[in-house]
């Protein structure tokens, strides 16, 4: 018999899993904007926020980095050295990650494009559940006349 406490677990969806891990990096990303265009605003250079950091302003560029991954006391002391307060909040996903896995998927479309030499392509790509599938997988190709 299961412990009493594992009625309360959430269940794990991984597609939601997935899209909420997306939704969380997006906000990383969007602090660490925020933080450089306070930079900006504040008139300073990587070199002087290294500076008052006590680093180097190679160690500010990698930190300013699009793909980098730093700690929260990183950020902090760098939002301290820009005039900037960093403030944290948790709350339930009510419904983000599903939209956001709802929008991912690649739905059944037909495309029609002007060739340029005045033919109509008729396109209809295939569904699947990959966004990142590539656009011609499963598409067929049908060339109409132009009629006059």
């Amino acid at each position: 018999m299961p412990a009493r406490f594992d009625v309360f677990r959430p269940a794990v969806n991984l597609v939601l899993a997935k899209a909420r891990a997306q939704l969380l990096a997006r906000s990383d990303r969007q602090l660490k904007s925020d933080l450089i265009a306070q930079r900006r605003h504040a008139g300073m250079t990587q070199k002087q926020v290294a500076d008052l950091l006590g680093i180097s302003q190679q160690a500010v560029t990698k930190l300013e980095r699009y793909d980098s991954d730093p700690k929260l006391s990183s950020l902090r002391r760098y939002a301290n050295a820009v005039g900037a307060i960093v403030e944290h909040r948790v709350s339930p996903d009510v419904g983000q990650s599903a939209l956001l896995a709802a929008s991912s998927r690649w739905e059944p479309v037909t495309r029609e494009a002007v060739l340029p030499v005045g033919r109509f392509v008729h396109f209809t790509f295939a569904e699947t559940s990959e966004p990142m599938a590539p656009a011609w997988s499963g598409a067929s190709t049908t060339v109409l006349p132009v009629r006059s």
